[in-house]
């Protein structure tokens, strides 16, 4: 027997298990539905911006190698421990919240550009905002006092200034789920197709076999009536029908 599959015997298993296939896709689609609505809480992404230097002002930095050492300097202060602890102070967290708070900070910043944006990510729209403008107020302060450079600005004067997004799409998230449950019914269609040794027509027969359907013996339902006292009963039995050579 000839194990390959070509392109109408899969459109032919697809047919004949596209129940599963289609019960499997709605399923991890509601399933996916449900964790994005119900469990997973959404994730809000606050941007507060520090400008190193005054723009427009040419003779601040005459060089770019003085530059790139003065935002290379502001950048580790504001990721060291020093405007960390004292961000974690103001805001009144404990100690051990200190890794869950680096964690929710991103520092970037583009290329040639004096502006350093802080980015915060967390479930709480209103949080992110607090701690994005805390922490570039605090290195502010810091890269004042350690570095003593003068030419650092704060672009917002507080925190409702601050821009907050959402992160993701629950369409997407079900999108996503559809897809990949379409996936997982394929799989699992060509796994039954694989275990059902049981035969459903004469072509597969001549498939399976390599031999010539003879005829094929058709079975009917021959339905018998019964007069009871007032009450007819139905009897169902099979009957042998004709042969077609």
């Amino acid at each position: 027997m000839d194990d390959r599959m070509d392109l109408k015997s899969f459109l032919r298993i697809m047919r004949r298990r596209a129940f599963t296939i289609l019960i499997t896709a709605v399923l991890v689609s509601v399933l996916t539905a449900l964790i994005t609505l119900f469990v997973i809480k959404p994730t809000y992404e606050a941007t507060e911006y520090i400008m190193i230097g005054k723009q427009g002002n040419k003779d601040a930095y005459t060089e770019s190698q003085e530059f790139s050492r003065t935002l290379a300097s502001s950048i580790d202060v504001m990721k060291s421990p020093i405007v960390l602890n004292s961000v974690r102070g103001e805001l009144n967290l404990q100690q051990e919240d200190l890794k869950s708070l680096q964690d929710k900070i991103a520092l970037q910043n583009n290329k040639d550009s004096q502006i350093i944006n802080i980015v915060v990510k967390d479930t709480d729209p209103q949080y992110a905002k607090r701690l994005a403008h805390t922490v570039a107020s605090t290195s502010v302060n810091k890269i004042n006092g350690l570095l003593k450079i003068k030419e650092v600005q704060l672009l917002s004067s507080s925190e409702d200034e601050v821009a907050v997004k959402r992160i993701g799409s629950p369409l997407l998230n079900i999108a996503i789920g559809l897809f990949v449950g379409l996936f997982l019914g394929l799989g699992l269609a060509m796994l039954r197709e694989y275990f059902d040794d049981s035969v459903n027509s004469a072509k597969e027969v001549e498939l399976e076999l390599g031999l010539a359907v003879l005829g094929q013996v058709h079975l009917k339902e021959k339905r018998t009536f019964f007069r009871r006292k007032g009450r007819t009963t139905v009897a169902h039995h099979k009957k042998g029908g004709e042969v077609n050579a």
